[in-house]
């Protein structure tokens, strides 16, 4: 990380001819080179580590430069001026308002640490609490029974038993067939408060995420308890 380390304040005033180095034109160059520091301090620090930010409320005053993580994960910069283009405070707007606020980064979850999720369980559990920024979501892996399931390959060996005089035969091949056809390999618990406070659109928000690290071909639902 030292490669990219970087203080716009070290470099203005390293820049600066001694004889200027004086405290009222340090301070006048620091106020010039602050957004610059902003942007490397987004992306190398928030964007890569992880957005440290409380969630939105709306009885809290907001100051311009404020961030907050909203009910998408994302996180959000107050930046409302009056007219003149002066910064000015504000309570009740929520981050959706583009005139009080601007979305920064699309997830609080740095990237250093996304990057390692997958859907092995320990690690799928771990990043779903994460992101939702709660606790009590678990996964439980489903036993298929393969029972129930009717296999054709390239091989007898390797395909289900279909004699023409098997009393199973017309289950199997008829047009109306008995086997199951709604398996899931695992099933995605949510805490029934935490679901319900998630409102009407809770199952497409968990499943937006997990469908990120799902593996092909696996099939899933979620459940409350």
């Amino acid at each position: 990380m030292a490669l990219y380390d970087f203080d716009s304040e070290i470099v203005a005033e390293q820049l600066t001819p001694p004889v200027l180095r004086q405290p009222l034109m340090l301070a006048w160059l620091y106020v010039l080179v602050k957004p610059i520091q902003n942007k490397w301090a987004l992306i190398f620090e928030d964007y890569k580590n992880e957005s440290v930010y409380s969630d939105y409320s709306g009885a809290a005053t907001y100051n311009f430069g404020d961030r907050v993580i909203w009910d998408d994960k994302a996180v959000y910069e107050a930046t409302y001026t009056d007219s003149d283009g002066v910064a000015q405070s504000f309570s009740g707007e929520a981050p959706s308002n583009i005139i009080f606020w601007t979305k920064v980064n699309d997830i609080f979850i740095g990237a250093k640490e996304r990057v390692k999720y997958s859907a092995q369980k320990l690690l799928f559990e771990y990043a779903l609490n994460k992101f939702f920024r709660t606790t009590g979501i678990y996964i439980t892996n489903n036993f298929v029974d393969s029972g129930n399931v009717f296999l054709m390959d390239d091989t007898s060996e390797n395909s289900s038993v279909m004699p023409l005089d098997s009393l199973y035969q017309e289950d199997y091949m008829d047009y109306t067939a008995t086997y199951a056809t709604a398996i899931y390999d695992y099933t995605i618990f949510i805490p029934a408060a935490f679901h319900t406070s998630l409102g009407s659109s809770a199952d497409g928000l968990i499943t937006n995420f997990a469908n990120k690290y799902n593996l092909e071909g696996m099939q899933y639902d979620i459940q409350t308890y």
